[in-house]
């Protein structure tokens, strides 16, 4: 009886009109009558139910939705943890020297600018392949700090500021490259809280055309600049999303609008005032912005 009042506690079971002790007691004698391992026990007992009835009784219950989200995310663990390994690798994405073991089937779906390229070499190099040579796709001078990024959320759908899952070494394989990339230049590595890195990723996103990655470098460049502000770092994200994006792209540009009009005391500050009088667009928004709001 104790571990029938247990359950009953413990899952919040209630019937109306039934106290704790009367209802453990009519579980137990459906218990002890067998009622939840037979349906022939179901039907001795309740003469009123069909056989449809008796039969949903023992169909087994949907689990909830919180005991399906661990088994979703186990799900997943494969390709969170297919990041920049060679097991299966047939892609070799290269950002500014350093390589990342990838996966066509993984990354080609999300990006059609990347799947193009191997649609290319397939047609340079001849299909179907008869040897197991791997496609090979050269980000170029893009950040390879923000290309990091974008390659962490092929598989993760998220990404971080410092990966530590990729080591810094360039592999082997970048030797064999067609056009082999040099040594790259020293590059300023940013943390999570700078907007500018979050404006690279944004940028990267649409140039390589990869909406899921847009929305959450958007997300994390509003959030940054909402919980970690920091003037002269929100500015640098300012010149970043200006000098990276076009005019009708409004995602970042209207974040940073309605921004300094929150904050209007930003503009007081001497650089926002070298910003203005060289990014005509940017002047043009927050004109166009107050504006609007001035007139509501």
């Amino acid at each position: 009886m104790k571990s029938i009042r247990f359950i009953v506690r413990n899952y919040h079971i209630d019937v109306a009109g039934f106290p704790e002790a009367k209802l453990v007691g009519i579980l137990s004698y459906l218990i002890t009558r067998g009622v939840f391992r037979s349906a022939a026990a179901v039907a001795r007992e309740f003469m009123d139910l069909d056989d449809l009835e008796i039969a949903s009784l023992h169909s087994p219950a949907k689990p909830s939705t919180e005991r399906q989200l661990p088994l979703e995310e186990s799900r997943w663990t494969w390709l969170y943890n297919s990041f920049d390994e060679d097991e299966y690798s047939d892609l070799t994405l290269v950002a500014q020297g350093k390589c990342y073991f990838a996966h066509r089937a993984i990354v080609c779906p999300q990006s059609p600018v990347i799947a193009k390229k191997c649609q290319i070499q397939d047609s340079i190099e001849g299909y179907p392949r008869k040897t197991t040579t791997k496609y090979y796709f050269d980000f170029g001078s893009d950040n390879p700090q923000a290309i990091d990024c974008l390659i962490q959320h092929f598989y993760r759908q998220n990404y971080q500021a410092n990966n530590r899952d990729h080591d810094a070494e360039k592999h082997p394989e970048s030797s064999d490259i067609e056009n082999e990339v040099s040594a790259s230049p020293e590059h300023d590595v940013v943390d999570a809280t700078c907007p500018i890195l979050h404006a690279r990723v944004y940028a990267l996103a649409e140039l390589y055309d990869i909406p899921a990655l847009k929305a959450t470098a958007l997300e994390k460049f509003n959030r940054t600049i909402q919980d970690h502000f920091h003037p002269n770092r929100f500015l640098d994200g300012v010149e970043e999303a200006y000098a990276s994006t076009i005019q009708e792209d409004r995602g970042l540009r209207d974040i940073i609008v309605q921004f300094f009009y929150k904050h209007p005391d930003l503009l007081k500050q001497e650089r926002v005032t070298d910003i203005l009088q060289e990014v005509h667009p940017l002047t043009f928004d927050l004109f166009m912005y107050w504006e609007e709001m001035r007139s509501k």
